[in-house]
């Protein structure tokens, strides 16, 4: 006896329902697990120092990158040294004991720190210099 197979492939339409709920769900779970960048287009290396400065979500950041010039940020908004005491007579108007964290590289040169810091000290600001913890297995 011989036996004939009925079975004839069925041409439709594909159903994508299933794909796409699972890239979906792969979508949203690679959301929900990235991390995310305080501040993500300034690198700055600033100095070690005894403890580090333990200050990381001021509301007042200013970054002074070591290129040649020197670039400033003040919360991460570019600003030239010529306004910069206008933009820290605002904050210190806007807020009353304000506190500006002042993370410089370490190769800008040390003339413009101070400048930067008795300019925000004249504007009324609190001045604090961020610094990276010091290496334990290196001797001083």
């Amino acid at each position: 006896m011989k036996l004939r197979r009925s079975l004839k492939p069925i041409a439709g339409p594909f159903d994508m329902t299933a794909l796409i709920d699972v890239v979906l769900t792969l979508l949203i779970f690679f959301m929900l697990s990235s991390t995310f960048v305080l501040q993500p287009g300034i690198k700055v290396n600033p100095p070690r120092g005894p403890g580090g400065s333990g200050i990381r979500d001021s509301r007042y950041i200013l970054n002074v990158t070591a290129q040649h010039p020197p670039m400033i940020f003040l919360n991460d908004q570019v600003v030239p040294l010529e306004k910069l005491d206008a933009a820290m007579k605002a904050i210190a108007r806007e807020q009353v004991d304000a506190t500006l964290v002042l993370r410089a590289d370490r190769d800008v040169p040390h003339g413009l720190v101070t400048e930067i810091m008795s300019r925000a000290l004249a504007a009324g600001l609190g001045v604090m210099i961020a610094t990276q913890p010091a290496d334990t297995g290196s001797a001083p």
